[in-house]
């Protein structure tokens, strides 16, 4: 009685080690798998594949051969591995000499504090830096990374994003969309559209400095609780436009890609 005992023991306990050394040939999802002195398994689970970082460390991550899991490097000045992310995340690019993978989590809403204006293509600063961007694929997307970023501007043309700095013209185009930050605490602010009339005072100034113009502009007692800013058909710059408005003022529609914003503080 006691051997047969000994020998189901012996049975049960030499299947459960088998189970365990076979399982044990795939190393879990970002698990060691290699590096120097390291004895463990090295293969990784189906899905993932063995990255190398040092001579004493290697990672199972999401991917294949030559694709970079989540997380990791994907680009940047002097780096010369793979550029492809596994699927389900992008190459983000953070500064010239480091990229690296990200999920594809997109945004579906514009943060409050930019004001749209349809058909507009925000031109390009000569000398602008920073304002490329990597898998973005919604002019949601690129609004938030905009805001993201800590840029005032954001440019879509229905296939690739580019946020700015500073914006002082436009061009109108059907396949374009741009937004413009603003603060939501002292402004109201609606694309496509015109304070029209009530002006006191015009520059060619950019939008936000058109904004901060207002809030200490006063002329023949008259102060500015309003703008335009607007690019009109065949000027090389916008313009801003200075107003003051009676307190139910609405803005009208506006074809050349107006921004109207009103002084709510």
């Amino acid at each position: 009685m006691k051997s047969f005992a000994f020998t189901a023991i012996f049975v049960a306990i030499a299947s459960a080690n088998f189970l365990r050394e076979t399982e044990a040939n795939d190393v879990d999802l970002w698990g060691q798998c290699g590096g120097k002195e390291y004895k463990g398994d090295t293969k990784c689970a189906p899905g993932s594949y063995c990255k190398v970082f040092n001579e004493w460390y290697s990672q199972c991550q999401p991917g294949g051969d030559n694709s970079v899991g989540l997380w990791g490097q994907c680009g940047g000045n002097g780096y010369n591995g793979p550029t492809k992310c596994a699927e389900g995340s992008n190459c983000k690019k953070w500064s010239d000499t480091y990229s690296q993978c990200v999920p594809n989590d997109s945004p579906t809403k514009i943060p409050a504090n930019y004001v749209v204006s349809n058909g507009v293509c925000f031109d390009r600063c000569d000398g602008a830096t920073d304002y490329q961007t990597t898998g973005i694929n919604s002019f949601e997307a690129c609004v938030n990374e905009a805001n993201t970023r800590g840029k005032d501007y954001a440019r879509w043309d229905g296939k690739t994003c580019e946020v700015y700095t500073t914006v002082y013209a436009y061009k109108m185009n059907e396949s374009c969309k741009s937004a413009a930050r603003f603060n939501t605490e002292k402004w109201s602010c609606e694309g496509n559209q015109d304070y029209y009339g009530y002006d006191i005072y015009n520059a060619e100034i950019r939008f936000t400095r058109c904004l901060d113009t207002c809030e200490l502009y006063t002329a023949a007692g008259q102060n500015c609780n309003a703008i335009t800013f607007v690019q009109n058909p065949g000027q090389d710059w916008g313009r801003c436009f200075l107003k003051n408005v009676s307190k139910d003022a609405k803005p009208v529609s506006n074809n050349h890609g107006g921004t109207a914003c009103k002084w709510i503080k």
